[in-house]
């Protein structure tokens, strides 16, 4: 059968989904992948009618006519009848015998899969350590010279094909772990009890195999460094024996694409459990899962002992509530507990001292408003803003702290509108701040440096062939001397 492309239709799969008869495919797949997990291979129409008549009205007549389009679609063969019947009539009633396609059988295991009730997967650390005595196993081989001996490819063939095997169901059956641990978690987060059985068996049990995952990755490094020095005679060695089979349709495996393939699987292992491989990123997500379930129980904790101190709140106010001698005591509890049920930022106080019993407070007066539609009484505003007039205000605003910083800068620089750094004493950070930034401005930009308000601008003077330096006085104050700021004024824009 010449090989299928990728965009190519899967015509077996049609019984699944779209078909008005579907529900009778899928029952006689169900027949065949049953027999299948007994090793039965062939399955007369006799006992493909009676399994479908467990569940739905059935004739051999429709099952006959099923079988057909099923044998359309690729899902079953028919098997030739070897015996010859004596007429017609005996040819026609005689049960036939069919057989299920591999791809078949597979759909349907993997449908049988997802239906099981108790599906979530688990970790086999039988799994892991059988992976480790294989790779050893190899190791020792590759070792002692056994590429090198004559007639020990068939033995270098097995080994790696147990490696590669006990390596698939190991990486399958931790990815699909590590898959199913949000899907199976506890429905109902808020059972403090049922999650807390599942955090009891859970990390526990995760946490011991990432250390066995841990410890196993160290020695799975060493043994493999042994099988990436050797990869290439291996692959060679292992593709020989691997050419050398006879398909049904009296082909052989072409040696160079089995070549290629066992290359990458090798690949495929060494990279796993290399540095910064999957092995890696699995440890993390597990470690990542314990520290979730760890924070998530905390929480739970936390809600459940707040529920024991308000049941317990609740227990001792229908205990003074019973005491009560009179309605007018009984009406001011019920003040006192209103109010303190309302949250303290509604009423704008303070949380009451921790020594102070709650229930002795004094009342407290809560006005209540008629609500409608679940919606809070608006006080209506006494006159609408006038937007320009705050706009206008915020510009009236903005011009002030312009003229004020223009006046401050001009009384700085004095009537000469110039500053010698080298001879000058500024009292005020702010003011230091702002003649050092005006100074790096400008010789970074080697030109005058607006000062953001009207058409000011400063530059700065630095007399030939002197020195830039910074003076400190003992009070604190800096001058650099040498440097003159003058400010010139080009009036307003």
């Amino acid at each position: 059968m010449p090989p299928r492309a990728v965009t190519a239709e899967m015509p077996e799969a049609n019984y699944l989904i779209g078909h008005p008869d579907g529900k009778y495919y899928r029952l006689l797949m169900r027949c065949f992948y049953e027999r299948s997990l007994s090793h039965i291979t062939y399955v007369r129409t006799d006992d493909l009618v009676a399994f479908v008549q467990q569940y739905l009205p059935y004739d051999d007549a429709t099952c006959r006519q099923h079988l057909d389009q099923m044998e359309k679609w690729g899902l079953v063969t028919l098997i030739p009848e070897q015996s010859k019947p004596a007429n017609l009539m005996e040819l026609r009633q005689k049960p036939r015998v069919y057989q299920a396609s591999r791809i078949a059988l597979r759909l349907e295991a993997l449908r049988a899969e997802l239906e099981q009730e108790e599906g979530a997967a688990s970790l086999d650390p039988a799994a892991l350590d059988l992976l480790v005595q294989r790779v050893r196993e190899l190791a020792d081989f590759i070792e002692q010279d056994g590429l090198h001996r004559d007639g020990a490819a068939p033995e270098a063939h097995r080994l790696w094909a147990g490696v590669y095997e006990s390596f698939g169901a190991f990486s399958r059956r931790i990815r699909e772990y590590l898959e199913d641990l949000p899907r199976h978690r506890p429905r109902e987060v808020l059972d403090y009890e049922a999650f807390r059985a599942y955090r009891d068996l859970l990390i526990p049990y995760l946490q011991d195999y990432a250390r066995r995952l841990f410890d196993r990755r160290e020695q799975l490094r060493m043994r493999l460094r042994v099988l990436a020095r050797s990869k290439e005679l291996l692959a060679t060695t292992a593709a020989v024996v691997e050419a050398q089979q006879v398909r049904a349709d009296g082909s052989r495996p072409d040696f160079d694409r089995q070549k290629e393939r066992f290359l990458r699987e090798i690949d495929a292992l060494i990279g796993y459990f290399g540095d910064q491989g999957d092995v890696d990123v699995l440890l993390e997500r597990a470690q990542a899962w314990v520290s979730e379930i760890t924070r998530h129980a905390r929480r739970l904790s936390e809600q459940h002992l707040g529920g024991s101190v308000r049941e317990q709140t609740l227990l001792d106010l229908a205990r003074r509530f019973s005491e009560c001698t009179s309605l007018e005591q009984a009406e001011s509890l019920a003040q006192v507990v209103f109010a303190a049920t309302l949250p303290l930022h509604w009423r704008g106080e303070a949380p009451p001292p921790a020594d102070e019993d709650p229930w002795e407070a004094e009342p407290v007066t809560v006005p209540l408003y008629a609500v409608r539609r679940g919606q809070r009484p608006r006080q209506q505003p006494e006159a609408t803003a006038d937007r320009t007039s705050e706009a206008l205000q915020k510009m009236l605003s903005a011009k002030a702290e312009r003229d004020r910083a223009a006046q401050e800068l001009a009384e700085l620089f004095g009537d000469e509108s110039e500053l010698d750094l080298g001879d000058l004493t500024v009292r005020e950070p702010r003011q230091r701040q702002l003649l050092l930034r005006l100074l790096y401005k400008a010789l970074s930009q080697q030109g005058p440096v607006g000062v953001g308000y009207r058409n000011w601008s400063v530059t700065a003077e630095v007399k030939a062939d002197a020195p830039l330096g910074r003076l400190s006085a003992a009070d604190g104050t800096a001058t650099l001397p040498h440097v003159i700021l003058r400010l010139h004024k080009g009036g307003p824009r």
